[in-house]
């Protein structure tokens, strides 16, 4: 195809087709299982939503890509000026925090005043920009986060151990575990058609 320039666009990309609808379906079926197992898991637990456990997690390794960023920077040093310059890089924009945690600009505004209520996170003014606001996570909200972490993890090995057992999840829930198929030999565009489902297992 040639535009008006007269230069070569490169053609659109062809839509889905039904078997690759069906994976698709199959990869939100396994976030859907996985999400509300962790977030029953933590609101019961400790009273904390998986979105606000995100929005730490998100601001606590902005504080650890910082402190790494600021090693680097003054060849190892520590100190006031270090300090000074590691709190002020740890602060996330809102627009960087909602598209870490998949959240819209407006809900993230509201989860952060959230944290800020409980203490466990602040508002601040965006690096390079005061007028812009950002956000970053509090000393409570570092040990929150390092307290919730093991309860998050097991809930989600969990989580994945259970879509194990069934066919039509089996293969994507692996992947996430091992990083390989759960399916040896089989190829991983395979349809789950083709694989016979144990009772009980339902299609996405």
């Amino acid at each position: 195809m040639t535009n008006t320039a007269g230069h070569e666009e490169e053609p659109p990309p062809r839509p889905a087709d039904d078997d690759e609808d069906d994976r698709w379906c199959m990869a939100v079926r396994l976030l859907g299982r996985v999400e509300r197992e962790l977030d029953e898991t933590l609101s019961r637990g400790h009273g904390l939503p998986l979105s606000e456990y995100r929005a730490l997690c998100a601001l606590g390794r902005a504080d650890t890509e910082a402190d790494t960023d600021t090693r680097t920077r003054t060849g190892g040093a520590t100190g006031i000026d270090a300090g000074a310059e590691k709190a002020e890089a740890t602060a996330l924009r809102m627009g960087e925090l909602a598209d870490r945690i998949g959240l819209k600009d407006s809900s993230v505004t509201r989860l952060v005043a959230r944290l800020e209520g409980r203490g466990l996170a602040e508002r601040a003014s965006a690096p390079g920009d005061g007028r812009a606001v950002a956000a970053r996570i509090t000393p409570l909200g570092r040990q929150w986060y390092a307290e919730i972490t093991p309860t998050y993890r097991a809930a989600l090995g969990r989580a994945l151990e259970a879509s194990l057992s069934n066919v039509y999840l089996a293969d994507l829930a692996a992947w996430v575990r091992t990083g390989e198929s759960a399916v040896a030999g089989a190829h991983p565009a395979q349809h789950p058609s083709t694989a016979e489902p144990a009772e009980g297992d339902a299609r996405p």
